[in-house]
């Protein structure tokens, strides 16, 4: 998934599971999901599977929750392990 298809996929979460605006609220996750992206090895799959799930869940990550998710799956592409918060 490249990350312009993850913001239009957090933006329909987003509108499902909240009132805010997905296309606004979405577009603020987009410089994560370009950061992940550009790790050959990172999944920005799994970062949007786990902003979704929060979201779904009641909570919507601000941005530095965002980072720090991505700082995860970042991490388990580059070692192997997970990085903890």
């Amino acid at each position: 998934m490249d990350p312009e298809e993850a913001v239009r996929q957090i933006a329909h979460v987003v509108d499902a599971e909240t009132d805010d605006g997905g296309r606004r609220c979405a577009a603020g996750y987009r410089p994560v999901f370009d950061r992940v992206a550009d790790h050959p090895e990172a999944d920005v799959t799994e970062l949007a599977t786990e902003l979704g799930a929060e979201i779904r869940a009641g909570s919507r990550p601000n941005p530095a929750t965002a980072e720090r998710v991505a700082d995860r799956v970042v991490g388990v592409a580059a070692d192997g392990g997970r990085v903890d918060d």
